[in-house]
């Protein structure tokens, strides 16, 4: 194995729960606190993370149970291929539903970002197309992954021979999952881009929703490292007796090293996509996080010290009573201004649409 290993499985299957379970705290958090307002998103956000977190687990699992994250041995059984067989068929089912999840996650929050108020617009209708397409994409893959060998699901896990006899060509069924799933991707990111035209929004505003798109990119990164990846190993033929994905190569007798491999980059597509639908959400607290006070403090610091000196110098006993004074002083410099009872306009919400909030 080379940068697909059991540390790197293991890591992956830990990183991307942990932060799941951040990211959707902290969303819950700023929903409760700034917009108490129930949106679809905010439904389809709970399984995406159920999933991606049982993803997670599950890799853990069997990386440490020496199912995946290594090479198959020789000595390899029967029974150890059959267990990798059902791991491998229930991921592809529950990738199908997760990626599905996050993405209409994704564009039900930008259709409350960005819709019209008040009469259909370009986007409301380019945002329902995507809607649609998505759904049908998580339908028909998961009807395909589900049915790939008829009536005899067991085909798929029972043998090398039984998946390409008894099954349709699931290389290229996922292939095709992989592209299609790109390509939405790719729709998905560029869907805000053209709409950041009509945004009224501050500068903070404008580094929020930086750093969504900074993240969106990095999610259309990975869905296209493994559209990459099942290309190379769909147009290689499998009667050869070793096979090269993603600059690693393989025996082609090697299916724990080989699915391993696609089961690492498909998480990493997954994990970041949900932490990418949990941004926006997550920008009131971001916002209400400021440093503002923080570096008052700071750039007041030497001046308050060195007054202190001076008085404390002047005393003859030492600045007792000076000192008492002082202290007062300083406290009184680095007292910040109460804020209770004041919200500033910038807490009405993440963004403005041409002018209207």
């Amino acid at each position: 194995m080379t940068y697909v290993n059991a540390a790197s499985m293991s890591a992956v299957g830990v990183l991307f729960p942990v932060l799941a379970v951040l990211a959707l705290a902290v969303r819950v958090y700023g929903w409760r606190y700034h917009s108490p307002i129930f949106e679809v998103d905010d439904v389809l956000v709970i399984p995406a993370c159920a999933l991606t977190v049982a993803a997670g687990v599950a890799l853990v699992i069997r990386t440490q149970t020496h199912l995946i994250g290594a090479n198959s041995q020789a000595e390899s059984t029967a029974a150890e291929s059959l267990k990798l067989g059902k791991f491998e068929y229930a991921l592809w089912i529950g990738h199908v539903l997760a990626i599905g999840l996050i993405k209409l996650t994704i564009l039900f929050m930008f259709r409350r970002l960005f819709k019209g108020r008040a009469y259909r617009t370009a986007f409301d209708y380019a945002n329902w197309i995507l809607v649609t397409l998505v759904a049908l994409w998580t339908v028909a893959f998961l009807f395909l992954d589900i049915f790939a060998c008829g009536a005899t699901p067991s085909a798929s896990w029972e043998s090398w021979n039984s998946l390409r006899n008894a099954c349709i060509d699931t290389f290229g069924m996922q292939t095709g999952c992989a592209v299609f799933s790109w390509v939405l991707d790719l729709a998905i990111f560029v869907e805000p881009l053209v709409m950041i035209r009509t945004l009224n929004m501050n500068k903070k505003r404008k580094i929020q929703t930086s750093l969504v798109f900074l993240c969106s990119g990095f999610a259309v990164v990975a869905g296209l490292l493994r559209m990459i990846l099942w290309i190379q190993a769909t147009i290689q033929d499998i009667t050869r007796s070793i096979i090269t994905v993603l600059g690693t190569t393989f025996p082609i007798s090697d299916q724990q090293g080989i699915i391993s491999v696609v089961l690492f980059w498909t998480y990493i597509e997954i994990g970041i996509g949900f932490l990418v639908a949990c941004v926006p959400r997550s920008a009131w607290v971001l916002d209400k996080v400021s440093l503002g006070p923080v570096l008052s403090k700071l750039r007041l610091l030497p001046s308050s010290v060195s007054l202190l000196t001076k008085k404390y110098r002047r005393s003859p006993r030492g600045g007792k009573d000076d000192m008492g004074q002082t202290q007062g002083s300083w406290a009184t410099t680095l007292q910040p201004e109460p804020s209770w009872g004041h919200r500033s306009n910038d807490d009405v919400g993440l963004v403005a649409v041409n002018g209207r909030v």
